[in-house]
């Protein structure tokens, strides 16, 4: 712990070690802990929701997803919902890269009299720039399905700790450094760059790039953390309570639901595995070796895939993120 005086209302308060900034308890004013300056860049967004508001965007969104069940609304009971200000770091970055790699193309051709295909590599160029703004969570205490949250910024307002008070929220203080989540950005982006070289090329062979970020700010994001029980068990969901989009959600799934997905799956996995054995099969016999036994595995990998994800549904009961409209 630390002590510090507000630089605006000249307040005395003890900072914890690992806080990066603070909001005054006494003025409201957001302080830069290792400075002691007052940090201007700091927003909020208004919480637009109210807990019934959250309850019914979140059950709205439960009963569009496969295998919940048809009665959910009128059975579900909410125990719990605790709205917190959740602080996020937003770094707006510019990118400017240059790349070179390889690119595997088919060349066709013939072995005597039966047609063959190969592979080869061909060299390849490209530019990349790229703007986007990129949120950090500022907390440690960020649950898990926030931190990969894309937080919606365009009805923000400069920082009042007034709007938190008067819906008796909770806001959660920032305790990741600012210089930290612009590094963090930086490698987002970076990674992001190479996932956009790699639709044009098989392998980046060089990268040079340009990372600029010219701007970073603060801004608390409204959560309701709501809990609500159905039948004998209890389930919890994130909404946003500036949006009223559901982040995540844990919902009871049908039983015929999930025998039915299981079989899905089992019949994925039996049919696919099934052709692309035999498509291995037919390659590695007859006289062209490449085409069938390549299509086989692949097709024998995808379906397997499918199944996977088939087998993943049938036993999950949680669903993902609502993506945004």
């Amino acid at each position: 712990m630390k002590n510090m005086r507000c630089p605006n209302c000249d307040g005395p308060f003890d900072i914890p070690s690992q806080r990066s900034v603070i909001v005054c308890m006494y003025c409201g004013t957001t302080i830069q802990v290792h400075s002691g300056e007052i940090f201007k860049e700091h927003y909020i967004m208004r919480l637009q929701y109210t807990s019934e508001q959250a309850s019914e965007k979140m059950l709205a969104w439960a009963m569009k997803q496969l295998g919940a069940p048809k009665d959910l609304e009128e059975n579900t009971e909410i125990q719990q919902a605790e709205v917190t200000f959740y602080p996020f770091w937003v770094v707006e970055v510019e990118a400017i890269a240059n790349y070179t790699g390889t690119q595997s193309k088919p060349r066709f051709g013939t072995d005597g009299v039966a047609p063959r295909m190969r592979s080869e590599s061909v060299p390849e160029t490209g530019h990349l720039e790229a703007e986007r703004d990129i949120a950090i969570p500022a907390t440690s205490n960020m649950p898990g399905f926030l931190t990969s949250y894309v937080i919606p910024t365009k009805r923000k307002e400069f920082f009042n700790k007034d709007l938190i008070l008067e819906v008796g929220a909770h806001l959660q203080q920032a305790d990741v450094d600012r210089d930290f989540a612009i590094e963090s950005a930086k490698g987002e982006m970076a990674v992001f760059l190479q996932d956009e070289a790699k639709k044009e090329v098989d392998r980046i062979t060089k990268m040079d790039g340009d990372l600029k970020t010219p701007a970073i700010f603060l801004v608390h994001v409204p959560v309701w953390n709501l809990k609500y029980k159905y039948g004998i068990r209890s389930y919890h969901a994130l909404v946003d309570g500036a949006s009223g989009r559901v982040i995540s959600m844990k919902f009871p799934r049908k039983v015929a639901f999930r025998a039915m997905t299981l079989l899905g799956g089992l019949l994925h996995l039996i049919v696919g595995g099934g052709i692309g054995l035999l498509l291995v099969y037919l390659g590695l016999t007859g006289s062209n070796l490449l085409f069938p036994t390549l299509t086989g595995i692949v097709f024998g990998l995808g379906m397997l895939a499918i199944s996977l994800q088939f087998f993943a549904k049938s036993i999950s009961i949680r669903a993902e993120e609502e993506s945004a409209e």
